[in-house]
């Protein structure tokens, strides 16, 4: 399993996955497929989790992020 930025920033602040997926209106489920990089956050979700965090959308969706997992996905390196 990778380790992304946001799962290190969820780890970080300490809150539980289940209640930041409450704060933000989606599933458990989906907050774990975007903390382990299965799927590609949507910008308006990235900018929800960065203000509960308290952090900038920089640090949890670094730049060549998405370019890297779509890498990964087409060539079969992940999922």
């Amino acid at each position: 399993m990778e380790v992304t930025a946001l799962k290190l920033g969820i780890v970080k602040t300490g809150i539980r996955n289940w209640r930041l997926a409450q704060l933000i209106g989606i599933s458990e489920q989906e907050l774990s497929n975007y903390a382990t990089g299965r799927r590609r956050c949507p910008a308006d979700l990235r900018h929800k989790i960065a203000k509960v965090l308290d952090v900038s959308v920089d640090e949890l969706f670094p730049a060549g992020f998405d370019e890297e997992a779509e890498r990964l996905r087409k060539h079969g390196d992940v999922w």
